[in-house]
Formats: C-alpha cells, structure tokens, sequence
C-alpha cells in the first residue's frame, strides 16, 4: 500500500503542474501579431525573428514545496525513486520558465534531451522523401466543432468519462490533459477525413487510454505522466497508427512528425527565421512556420539558438517502442499510465506486489501486433 506521505507528495506535485499550467505560460500572448509580421517582412524579401511575449510567469514561491518534498525521499526505493524523478522533472519546468534567452535552450535540453542524430537522419530521410514525391497536402474539411462531437462520441462508445473541451489557447491540434481528464481541441485548425480517424486511433488508443488506467492508480503521478513519459507515449501512439493502418490513409502524417524531429534539432542550433527557411523547403508556408513556433514557444527573442525540444520523441520514441515491440516487450504494461520503457520493469515489480493495478483499458491494436 501507499503510505500517506508518498500520498501528500503526490499531491504536491499534481498541485503544483495545475496551478502553473506549464504550456499555456510558454504560449505567446502575441503569436497572431508576430506571425501576420513574419510573413510581412518575408513578403517584402526579408527575413524577422519573432519577439514573443507572454503571460507572467513566476513560480519562484512553488519551488520550496518541490524542494522539501525530495528531501524525504528514499531514490533507492522504487515507488519513491518515481515521485523524486518526477519532482526533479517538474522543478526543471519551473526554472525554464524563469530561464532567459541566453540559457534557455540548455534548461528545455535538461527537460527533454536533444535530438539523437540517428533519429534526425530517419527524419530527414522521411522528409526528403515526401519531398521526392511531389507530396501533396490533402484538403481540411472537418472543422474543429466537429472534431468535438466525433472525439466525445468515440470516448461514449469506449465508455470513458472524459470532457472534450474548445479551446483557442493551445498550440497543437489536440492536447490531452490526464490529471484533468479532459481532451482540449484547437478550435483555430480544421482537419482531414482522415486525420479525424487517426486521431482517434493516437489521441485515444494511446493518450486517454493510458491516462485513464493512470487515474485508478493510487498516485495521480501514473496520470499527470511519470517523468521522461513522454517520448514513450508518442512513439506507442505512431506505434499504434502504423498497426492500425492509419499512416496509408493520413499519408502526410510521417513528414510531419519527421518535421517536428528535424524542427527540434534546427531550432536548438538556429534561429527562428533560419530553421524557417529549411522547413519551408519541404511544407507549405503556414505549416513550416507552426512547426517552429511550436519548438520556439517559451523564448522571447527568437534570433537566439534554443527551443523546446520534445519534437524529436516523434521519431526517436517510435524507434525506441518499435524495437521494443520486435524483441517482445510486455505492451500491456505500457497502459498501467503514463509511464516511459525505462520505467517497464519497475511498473510490473508494482503491479506484482499490488501497489499499483494492472491496466482496466487496453487498446485492440495490442491484439493485431501480437499476430504480427
């Protein structure tokens, strides 16, 4: 059982990433602005760096509970070592957010990593190739209400109680939240026929799933994600899309993950105009400059080198759950929440001596990839 320490330091954590709400403080309060500027001065033959502004943001009086809360803890002990993990991950959150421009790129590469170079060149690789093949981006049809209504039925039909929420503050198309148990759906983006089914199978097989089996742990930790989560759950959701045929419909979906990759490495070495100008080669104008603005969020002047660079755990995370699945890794355990393949053998050691359960949702792509 848990103890109700480990408990309050669980809610501790939780506490502190719902009340900064981490990406809506590095999304720009003036991103239409600099973006109709960009495009002026690109119009007119030149080049600009957006200089973004935000929201204040000054965590410094959540610091000192993060700060005492790992003071107690035992990193050997391995529900423990998972709440430590967690809070030096949160605390690296907090001091990106107080971060400059000059050390900016060197805190997000703490929090995230940089990107591998064999992850890079497939990137590269996927991108010269859709290149090759006079890719064609298909038409958008659905549009954001929509995409509300088909995500709320599907999460009916899986019998998940999950909100489905319109929201015009977000970056990404769709943001899942597990802690919140809510899918936020951008309402400044329309979609494809066959996005929509891709999405289903990524935001839903993958994110809500996990993130739902994640709430019945006794640590929310399992569904806010358990530090370095995230390149796992990215790669299982491409994982998922491949098995479920998705990727031969939504065909443009590789260039772009492979784009975020190659984003991420370009934006950590450039600036914003300069990893502009190498993404425009191969997506359209509106597309190649979202892709930066995702990896340039949380800066202010963008001429400096530096980004948020989790972009890349497209393509470096499929890699990782590809290989994984090919040596027959226990997928299952993946759904106990959101957890990373580090953390694979330590979740099943729990969920053995019943301190945590094993997963209640399970996707049927699991089924489909053991016949392989």
């Amino acid at each position: 059982m848990v103890n109700e320490q480990l408990k309050q330091i669980d809610r501790t954590i939780v506490d502190v990433s719902t009340r900064v709400d981490f990406y809506s403080l590095i999304t720009p309060a003036n991103r239409e602005e600099e973006r109709k500027k960009f495009f002026a001065v690109l119009g007119e033959g030149g080049g600009y760096d957006p200089v973004f502004v935000y929201r204040k943001r000054d965590p410094s009086d959540l610091i000192k509970p993060l700060q005492n809360a790992l003071l107690v803890l035992d990193r050997e002990e391995p529900l423990q070592s998972l709440l430590a993990r967690k809070l030096d991950f949160t605390l690296t959150q907090l001091e990106l957010l107080e971060a400059g421009d000059g050390n900016f790129g060197d805190v997000a590469a703490r929090l995230h990593g940089l990107p591998d170079q064999d992850s890079v060149k497939e990137a590269s690789e996927i991108l010269s190739g859709s290149r090759d093949q006079d890719y064609v981006f298909p038409e958008e049809t659905v549009t954001s209400d929509q995409m509300v209504d088909i995500l709320r039925k599907e999460l009916d039909e899986k019998g998940i109680q999950w909100e489905v929420v319109l929201s015009g503050k977000i970056v990404p198309k769709i943001t899942v939240s597990g802690k919140e148990r809510k899918i936020y759906v951008n309402s400044h983006i329309d979609y494809t026929e066959a996005e929509v089914e891709r999405l289903k199978v990524h935001e839903i097989n993958v994110h809500v799933f996990r993130g739902a089996n994640g709430s019945l742990q006794p640590l929310r930790l399992f569904a806010d994600g358990l530090a370095g989560y995230n390149e796992t759950e990215e790669g299982l959701a491409i994982l998922a899309e491949d098995i479920s045929g998705c990727l031969e419909e939504d065909t443009r979906q590789m260039k772009l993950y492979a784009g975020r990759a190659v984003c991420a490495d370009l934006c950590a070495r450039h600036s914003f105009c300069e990893a502009y100008t190498r993404l425009a080669e191969y997506f359209p104008d509106y597309l190649a400059y979202r892709l930066v603005e995702r990896a340039k969020r949380g800066m202010r002047d963008t001429s400096k080198k530096g980004g948020i660079t989790k972009g890349f755990h497209y393509i470096s995370g499929w890699r990782k759950t590809r290989k994984y699945a090919e040596k027959g890794g226990d997928m299952e355990v993946l759904y106990a929440g959101k957890i990373g393949l580090d953390d694979t053998d330590l979740v099943k050691s729990l969920i053995e001596k019943g301190v945590i359960t094993a997963p209640k949702h399970l996707p049927d792509f699991l089924a489909r990839l053991q016949k392989r």
